[in-house]
């Protein structure tokens, strides 16, 4: 599921969650894409952003829209870089998506 040479967003399944891995520039060109790649998810979805290495506040809010809709399903997100985790600290976002470094998918 390219995108641009800046943005790509797969989907794929990992036990009994779907995984979306991003690479690129989440921005406000890009955002729609990725608000795209939920569309008929399931309701445990794990967010990989590792790859991502610069994300505004268009990024932000699908993310945080994504969360809203899972009406009590998982949304996890995955992250070790500093520009997305520095944005998560800023807008006061790291306790809200609880980022962790590595991909790990647990049926817990």
């Amino acid at each position: 599921m390219g995108q641009s040479p800046t943005f790509d967003v797969d989907v794929s399944r990992n036990g009994t969650f779907d995984v979306v891995t991003v690479r690129g520039e989440i921005d406000l060109v890009t955002a729609p894409l990725l608000k795209d790649a939920f569309d008929g998810l399931g309701s445990r979805i794990v967010v990989d952003l590792r790859a991502v290495g610069f994300m505004d506040s268009s990024g932000l809010a699908v993310l945080l829209h994504q969360k809203d809709q899972m009406d009590g399903g998982e949304f996890r997100i995955v992250s070790d870089g500093p520009a997305v985790l520095r944005l998560f600290e800023l807008s006061g976002l790291t306790e809200v998506f609880a980022p962790t470094p590595d991909l790990v998918v647990s049926e817990s």
